[in-house]
């Protein structure tokens, strides 16, 4: 009976040591990047349709406005672009590949930190229920030098099944490029809340 006490009480103590190094890892912050910290506003310019074939409509004032919403969630001051600039249409090969004075142009005249978010694809279809799937790229851009910071992709997927999922086959659109945004963000680190 002792011994059964004696290796209880050791297992405990190993499982309590472990949840506290578990715990302290996870509170412990990793020094933000600096090419972030020095971000004052980004400006997110319209939505890139870069779909090929036949399109769904989307309402790409709302995506715009979703990346916004997200940006400032990371403790971004953020806001929408009513221009992309004068570079006139913005191509994929440009954004992958850019060159500075390309970038330079891009938004307006005054702004210095960009972000281009492409929207891919996005589909819903209904059997017995529905789904929804949707792919985003983003590309964050400094224009003071001309290079780009950060680029990323994001794929959202949303569904419901039977009657109930049938009835709800126009939201599962939007519900997948909900999801694709979050995905897509989810490489621009966090900052930390202002006055801390």
């Amino acid at each position: 009976m002792g011994r059964v006490l004696k290796s209880s009480l050791i297992i405990l103590l190993v499982i309590a040591a472990c949840a506290v190094e578990c715990a302290a890892k996870k509170r412990a912050e990793f020094p933000p990047d600096p090419r972030f910290a020095t971000i004052q506003e980004i400006l997110v310019l319209p939505i890139i349709d870069t779909r090929a074939g036949k399109k769904a409509s989307v309402n790409m004032t709302h995506l715009q406005h979703g990346v916004v919403s997200v940006l400032k969630k990371k403790h971004y001051s953020a806001g929408p672009a009513s221009t992309a600039g004068g570079n006139g249409q913005i191509d994929i090969e440009d954004l992958e590949s850019p060159a500075p004075e390309w970038v330079k142009k891009l938004g307006p005249a005054d702004a210095r930190w960009v972000m281009v978010v492409c929207l891919d694809d996005v589909t819903s279809k209904m059997t017995f229920g529905s789904t929804g799937n949707a792919e985003v790229s983003g590309y964050l851009f400094d224009k003071d030098n001309g290079g780009l910071i950060w680029k990323g992709k994001g794929v959202g997927q949303a569904g419901q099944g039977g009657l109930a999922g049938m009835m709800m086959k126009g939201t599962m659109k939007g519900a997948a490029l909900d999801s694709a945004l979050f995905s897509l963000l989810a490489s621009v680190p966090k900052r930390p809340k202002p006055g801390k």
